[in-house]
């Protein structure tokens, strides 16, 4: 990305005009050549394809200095704007509802023009753990943002090794990770305005509070792509009781009801009670252990416990993903993890609220 300093806009013409060689590095006798072009909209558009060459980006002011100007007015008055200028260089798909902003054609993001089964999932795991917001700055510009939330502890592998290429897959875009260890927090987050737009404006995935969030209507009216989804939500979303039976609750009541809905149309046994803001769910082990294997969940913190449970004949509660998986490779032992397990445990009841420790006689 081109970054052009606020204090350059102050200096001479002469010191303007020189920055593209004596700073930027491009080949004087090209300047020149552009320079000496004598139509205003030629010489525009081969002074943004230089720098376009060189960094795959396109800077009003660099434009407008390569062609020998010193103030932007020129490209603008001529293109119509920066972005009309740029369009020639880089073209966006037609979606829509959906505009791509510079930095999403730069990068080259893309949106699937049809719901898929990799589609619907993601848009599962957005309803269980996902969050779009849209900041404006001071000066007004809008910053996109769309970020996956979940446990650093238990969740890290299926962040970084199932949502990370999934989100590279959909979208064509590298998202970055965020770890807060003093949270127990992990966010995977992307910026991109089409992609935000593509969630909230096609599918109706809510901005901020997903209080009234529910499943789009071109997956509910897909079987497959509902199973998908539901994964998606129960992978982000929901925990695995002692007994390996699927629970968790969703405090969009909409959502819930869909949810619900899938469910009983698959046949999956299922205890589903509405409260005044929320609704639980709890799902018999049988068909636990079927939509985990036959629906094919994901997050290897649910996954491992199954697989514990299939190997050793027990659930080890207080233990950890990675540790789960040591166990499962032969790195560690069963107990081994059980005395750790159990230390944890014991802390965990020998722990109190601040203020409320028990006094020393």
């Amino acid at each position: 990305m081109i970054e052009i300093p606020k204090k350059w806009r102050e200096l001479s013409i002469k010191e303007k005009l020189d920055l593209p060689v004596s700073y930027f590095g491009f080949d004087k006798r090209k300047i020149e050549q552009i320079r000496a072009i004598s139509n205003r909209k030629k010489k525009i558009f081969e002074a943004a394809k230089l720098q376009f060459d060189k960094y795959g980006d396109i800077h009003s002011f660099l434009t407008t200095w390569i062609a020998g100007y010193s103030s932007d007015v020129a490209p603008r008055q001529i293109f119509g704007s920066m972005r009309d200028l740029r369009k020639l260089f880089l073209t966006p798909q037609k979606i829509s509802g959906v505009e791509f902003s510079w930095k999403d054609l730069q990068r080259g993001i893309k949106i699937s023009r049809k719901m898929t089964s990799e589609l619907a999932e993601e848009t599962g795991i957005h309803l269980g753990d996902g969050c779009i917001s849209i900041y404006i700055d001071p000066k007004g510009y809008r910053s996109f943002r769309f970020s996956i939330t979940g446990d650093l502890i238990d969740e890290s592998i299926y962040h970084e090794n199932f949502i990370l290429p999934l989100l590279k897959k959909l979208y064509n875009i590298d998202a970055s990770i965020l770890k807060r260890p003093e949270k127990n927090s992990i966010e995977t987050k992307i910026n991109s305005k089409a992609i935000i737009q593509f969630k909230n404006e096609l599918l109706g995935l809510p901005i901020g509070d997903k209080k009234n969030a529910q499943i789009p209507s071109i997956i509910l009216k897909n079987n497959e792509f509902a199973k998908r989804c539901l994964v998606g939500i129960f992978d982000t979303d929901f925990h695995i009781t002692e007994v390996l039976s699927i629970s968790g609750k969703l405090h969009s009541l909409k959502l819930a009801e869909q949810v619900h809905n899938i469910l009983e149309r698959n046949k999956i046994k299922h205890i589903y009670r509405v409260y005044k803001d929320y609704a639980r769910f709890y799902v018999s082990k049988k068909d636990s252990e079927f939509i985990v294997k036959k629906w094919q969940m994901h997050n290897q913190k649910h996954l491992s416990k199954f697989e514990v449970f299939e190997k050793f004949n027990v659930f080890i509660p207080f233990s950890r993903t990675q540790e789960r998986l040591d166990l499962l490779s032969g790195k560690i032992s069963i107990k081994y993890l059980k005395n750790v397990c159990n230390k944890r445990r014991k802390l965990k009841n020998n722990t109190f609220p601040r203020g409320l420790e028990p006094r020393t006689p």
